[in-house]
C-alpha cells in the first residue's frame, strides 16, 4: 500500500471530527462513501478501525498535545490568559474547542501565530463580551501582530541601539518612527491590568478614557514592553510612519511652540521610538539602458531609489493553490521555484509587478512597511524573478540581456555541473583543472562508452579525492557497458559515484545486463537509463518494471520523457501530462528513486543547482510538457518542507541529540563495527548518524545513508562533504525496499523515525534491514519513547506501551536474536536564544523569511528528559 497515502489519511483523520469517529465507531458511518470510493483509503479507514484502542489512544494523544500547546502559546498573551482562567470556563474545554475552530492545526513551535488564533477566538466568546474585555482582547491582537512582523523583518535598528546613539532633536532634521515600536489605542485605563498581568482583577471597574500605548522591544533579544504616552506624542509617533521633518511635524500636530517640539522628539529619541531619517541615496554607478547598475555584489541588491523602475520576469506566474497556507512562483525561463509566505499584502505586492514595470517611490508609498518593500524587491532581483527596467516594458533583447545578468548573478550562488567525456584524451592535469574551476565542489558527469578501458583514470580521480585534494559534491558516471575489473570498481566506490547505465530497453531487459551483478554485489549504485513509452500508464507494466529493478538490485531508474514521441501528433493536454505526471509518482513511491534525465531535477527547481542548458527550439508540445511539470513537481517539493524543530542543519542535530549522548556512534562495538565495515543507516535524514559512524569504519569502510526524499540526500551529501568525510554515500530509497543485494552489509541501523512505525512500516523495514546484513551482522532501532519531566522519570511510560510492543515484535523474526535493548536519554534541550529559522525544514527559497526570530521561552517548564530505546539484534 502507497505509503504516502496511509499517512495522508492518518493525518486527515487527525484532523476531521467526522473521520474520527468513523474510526472510532465505523458501524455509524459509511467508510465507502468517506473515502470516496478510494479502494486503497477506505482498507485504510478500516485498518485503523479494526484497532478502535490504538485509534482512540492516538487521536486523544494527538488532540490533547494541540490544547496544551494552545495554552502554552497564550502565554505570550497574558491579559487574555487571565481573563480566561478567571472567567469559571472549563480551560481545557476551552482550547478543544478552539482547536477544532482551526481545524486541529498544529503550529508547532510557531507560538505567536498559534496566540494570534487563539486570541482570535476569546474575543468571540460571550464570556469575552464586556467592552473592557474587548478592549484588552484587541489590545493583545494588535501587540501579536506586530511581534509576528517583527519576527518577518526585523528592523534596521532597534531602540536599545538607537537610543544609545541618538542625538538631540533639531528643527532641521528630518525623523521617523522604529519599526520596532508600535502605538495602541484603548478606550479604558488598561494600566491595573498591565502592572500585574498574572494577578489583576477582571472584575474590577477600569476609568473610561482614551489612553495611548507605547508598545516596544528594545532589542532581538528582549520582551516588548508598555509605556503610556500623552494624545500629542501618539500622534507624533503615527504621523512619523512616513519621514517628515520637524518643521512639517510642527504644522501638523498643530500651534506647537519649537521649544515644546524638540522636547517632544527629545523624549521619543530617547527611548528610541524614534530615527533620524536618512536622506534618499542618489544612484551613481554605470548603468545599462534598462537601469540595472554593472558590477553588483554577488550578495543582497543594492537598495533601489524610488525613481527605479521594476516589473515582474513575463516567464514567472503565481501558481494555483495553496501549500502549507503559501503561494508558489514558478519562473519558466529558470526553471526555479519560490515561495510567498502567508501575510497580508505580500501576493499582492508580486501581483503588481505583474504586466508593466511599477515605480519604486509608488510601491513604498503603497505598502506601509518600506523596509520589508524594499527586502521583498531584493528577494525577487537576487532569484532572478524582477528586473530594474525603464518606465517602459523591456523589449526582447532587452528582455534576454536582463535574464543574462540575473543568470550572471545567481550563478555565483548555485552549484555548478561539470561534464567530462573520458573517451576524449586529456591529462589528469586537465580533468583536476575542470572539476577545481569553481569556488564549491561541483556535480560531476563522467561519460564513456566502456568503462573497462578508463580504470586507471578513475583510480587516479578517487585517489586524489581520497587525500583531499579533490572535492565533488556528487559523481555520476554514464556508460553502455558496465563491465570492467574489481580495481574499476573500487575506483568507483571511493570516488562515492554512481554510475548510470544507458541503453535499457522499456519496460524489461530480456536478458541479464552484463556486469551488473557484480557492480551491485560491490554495492555500487546503479541506475537504469530507459525511455518509456505510454505504456507507463499501465499499472501492470510498472509492477513488471519494479519486479525487475527489485531482483536485479536497481538503486533507481533515469527516464526520458520525450513528448513528442510520447504523443506524435502533437495534441497532448494538460490531463495527459498530468495523468503520466501521476504514474512517475506512483513509480517513484515504489521503486525509491526515479530521475528525469530531461526535464529540470529537485535540485534546480529549488535554487541550488544551475539548469542544464536546454535544448534550442523545443516544440509548442515539449514546451508546454516543460511547463506542465514545473507546475506539478514544485508543490511536492514545498510539501516537503516543515514546520518542526528538527533536521535544518548538523548544529541543530547536534543539539537536539548532543553526539557524545548518542548511544551507537559512542559504541560503535554494540554492531560490532570495525575498521572496513559496512554499514547501512536506513531513514538517513541530513546525515546526523552517517555522519557520527563514519570514523567507526575508517576510510576503507562505508556508511550507505538511506533517504526517502532525494532533497534531503542532496544536502546531506553537501553537510558531509564540508566536513571533508569521504566514506558515507547518500542514496534516495525507501525503508521497506532497500536497494543492496542480500547480506551485503555488516550492520544496519535506523534511528528516531517514529513516522515509520506510525504508517505501519517498521516490521516491514526491519525484514530489509535483515535481509541486507551478512549472517553475524548486526541490525539497530533506535526510538524516541518519550519526552518527559525529570521528577517523573521512575512512572511507567504507559502511553508509549503501544509503540513499544510494534518495535518488539518487529524483530520476531526466524533469523533474527535480540542481544540488547538499552534504555538512554538526554537532557531535552532548551530552544531559547536559539534562531528560529534553523529549526525548521526550508528547502524552496522564499520572498522574506517569515521564521526568522528567536525563540524567548520553552513550550513546557521544568527539567525534561528525552528517553529513547534501541534494540539490537544479531542475524543467526
Amino acid at each position: 500500500m502507497d505509503a504516502h497515502l496511509v499517512w495522508r489519511t492518518w493525518r486527515t483523520v487527525l484532523r476531521s471530527d467526522e473521520l474520527a469517529d468513523a474510526v472510532l465507531h465505523p458501524a455509524r458511518h459509511d467508510l465507502a462513501a468517506l473515502s470516496d470510493g478510494d479502494a486503497e483509503q477506505r482498507a485504510v479507514l478500516e485498518s485503523y478501525a479494526g484497532d478502535r484502542a490504538a485509534a482512540d489512544f492516538t487521536i486523544g494523544m494527538y488532540r490533547n498535545g494541540l490544547v496544551r500547546n494552545a495554552l502554552s502559546a497564550l502565554i505570550l498573551a497574558p491579559l487574555s490568559r487571565r481573563l480566561l482562567y478567571a472567567s469559571g470556563l472549563d480551560v481545557d474545554g476551552v482550547a478543544a474547542d478552539f482547536i477544532k475552530t482551526i481545524q486541529y492545526r498544529d503550529d508547532g513551535p510557531n507560538f505567536w501565530r498559534a496566540a494570534a488564533a487563539f486570541v482570535a477566538f476569546l474575543g468571540k466568546l460571550p464570556a469575552f463580551a464586556s467592552p473592557v474585555r474587548q478592549e484588552a482582547i484587541l489590545f493583545e491582537a494588535a501587540l501579536i501582530a506586530h511581534m509576528r512582523s517583527l519576527g518577518q523583518v526585523p528592523p534596521a535598528v532597534w531602540p536599545a541601539g538607537a537610543a544609545t546613539e541618538a542625538a538631540p532633536a533639531c528643527l532641521s532634521g528630518r525623523y521617523v518612527n522604529n519599526r520596532a515600536c508600535l502605538v495602541v489605542t484603548t478606550g479604558y485605563d488598561l494600566t491595573p491590568w498591565l502592572e500585574d498581568t498574572a494577578g489583576f482583577d477582571p472584575a474590577a471597574e477600569l476609568a473610561q478614557a482614551t489612553h495611548y500605548w507605547l508598545v516596544s522591544v528594545a532589542d532581538a533579544e528582549s520582551a516588548h514592553t508598555c509605556a503610556e504616552l500623552s494624545a500629542r506624542a501618539a500622534r507624533a509617533f503615527n504621523l512619523l510612519s512616513i519621514p517628515r521633518g520637524a518643521a512639517e511635524l510642527g504644522l501638523a500636530l498643530g500651534e506647537l511652540a519649537p521649544a515644546e517640539l524638540l522636547a517632544l522628539l527629545d523624549s521619543l529619541l530617547a527611548i528610541g521610538a524614534l530615527l533620524p531619517a536618512q536622506p534618499a541615496t542618489i544612484q551613481s554607478e554605470p548603468s545599462t539602458a534598462c537601469g540595472l547598475p554593472l558590477n553588483r555584489p554577488a550578495a543582497f541588491p543594492e537598495t533601489l531609489p524610488d525613481h527605479a523602475f521594476v516589473m515582474l520576469d513575463p516567464a514567472v506566474e503565481i501558481l494555483d493553490g495553496e501549500i502549507a497556507e503559501y503561494r508558489l512562483l514558478c519562473h519558466s525561463e529558470l526553471e526555479v521555484g519560490m515561495a510567498v509566505p502567508p501575510g497580508d499584502g505580500l501576493l499582492a505586492f508580486v501581483a503588481a509587478l505583474s504586466g508593466q514595470p511599477a515605480g519604486v517611490g509608488a510601491l513604498r508609498q503603497e505598502f506601509d512597511d518600506q523596509e520589508l518593500v524594499d527586502e521583498m524587491l531584493a528577494s525577487l532581483r537576487l532569484h532572478g524573478f524582477a528586473h530594474v527596467t525603464s518606465k517602459a516594458a523591456p523589449s526582447g533583447t532587452e528582455l534576454a540581456q536582463l535574464r543574462s545578468q540575473a543568470g550572471a548573478m545567481r550563478a555565483r550562488t548555485l552549484r555548478r555541473s561539470v561534464v567530462i567525456d573520458l573517451d576524449v584524451p586529456a591529462s589528469l592535469e586537465q580533468l583536476c583543472s575542470q572539476l577545481k574551476a569553481g569556488e564549491s565542489a561541483p556535480e560531476v558527469l563522467l561519460c564513456c562508452s566502456r568503462l573497462a578501458p578508463h580504470g586507471a583514470v578513475l583510480a587516479e580521480l578517487a585517489a586524489l579525492r581520497q587525500a583531499g585534494r579533490l572535492r565533488m559534491h556528487h559523481t555520476v558516471l554514464q556508460t553502455t557497458d558496465l563491465e570492467c575489473d574489481q580495481a574499476s570498481r573500487h575506483a568507483l566506490s571511493y570516488l562515492g559515484a554512481a554510475v548510470h547505465l544507458a541503453g535499457v530497453p522499456w519496460p524489461v531487459p530480456q536478458q541479464a545486463l552484463p556486469g551488473l551483478a557484480a557492480m551491485t554485489r560491490d554495492r555500487i549504485a546503479v541506475h537504469a537509463l530507459m525511455t518509456p513509452d505510454l505504456a507507463i500508464l499501465d499499472e501492470t507494466v510498472r509492477a513488471g518494471v519494479l519486479a525487475w529493478v527489485k531482483s536485479a538490485c536497481i538503486s533507481g531508474l533515469c527516464l526520458q520523457l520525450d513528448a513528442d514521441a510520447l504523443w506524435p501528433a502533437s495534441n497532448a493536454t494538460e490531463e495527459q501530462f498530468l495523468d503520466l505526471f501521476n504514474a512517475l509518482r506512483a513509480l517513484e513511491d515504489e521503486c525509491g528513486d526515479v530521475l528525469l534525465t530531461n526535464l529540470p531535477s529537485d535540485e534546480v527547481m529549488l535554487g541550488n543547482t544551475a539548469s542544464v542548458a536546454r535544448i534550442a527550439h523545443l516544440s509548442e508540445q515539449a514546451n508546454r510538457f516543460r511547463l506542465a511539470y514545473l507546475r506539478w513537481r514544485l508543490p511536492f517539493l514545498k510539501s516537503c518542507e516543515g514546520n518542526n524543530a528538527w533536521s535544518q542543519t548538523p548544529e541543530v542535530e547536534e543539539k537536539l541529540v548532543r553526539s557524545q549522548e548518542d548511544l551507537l556512534p559512542n559504541h560503535p562495538e554494540l554492531l560490532l563495527l570495525r575498521p572496513g565495515s559496512v554499514v547501512v543507516d536506513v531513514c538517513g535524514g541530513l546525515g546526523r548518524v552517517a555522519r557520527r559512524l563514519a570514523p567507526a569504519v575508517a576510510p576503507d569502510g562505508q556508511v550507505i545513508s538511506i533517504e526517502m526524499l532525494r532533497l534531503l540526500s542532496e544536502r546531506a551529501r553537501r553537510f558531509t562533504y564540508e566536513r571533508n568525510i569521504k566514506n558515507v554515500d547518500f542514496r534516495p530509497g525507501l525503508a521497506q525496499r532497500i536497494p543492496l543485494p542480500d547480506s551485503s552489509a555488516d550492520a544496519a541501523v535506523n534511528e528516531w523515525t517514529g513516522a515509520i512505525w506510525e504508517l505501519g512500516l517498521g516490521p516491514a523495514m526491519v525484514r530489509e534491514m535483515t535481509r541486507v546484513v551478512r549472517l553475524g551482522g548486526r541490525i539497530a532501532v533506535t526510538h524516541r519513547l518519550l519526552q518527559i519531566p525529570l521528577a517523573a522519570l521512575g512512572q511507567p511510560w504507559i502511553q508509549y506501551e503501544e509503540i513499544y510492543r510494534w518495535i518488539r515484535d518487529a524483530f520476531v523474526h526466524p533469523e533474527l536474536s535480540i542481544v540488547t535493548e538499552r534504555i538512554w536519554g538526554q537532557m531535552t534541550p532548551s530552544l531559547i536564544g536559539e534562531n528560529a529559522t534553523l529549526w525548521r525544514k526550508q528547502y524552496m527559497p522564499r520572498l522574506v523569511n517569515p521564521y526568522d526570530g528567536v525563540y524567548e521561552y520553552d513550550s513546557s517548564a521544568g527539567a525534561r528528559a528525552d528517553v529513547f530505546l534501541t534494540i539490537i539484534a544479531q542475524r543467526q
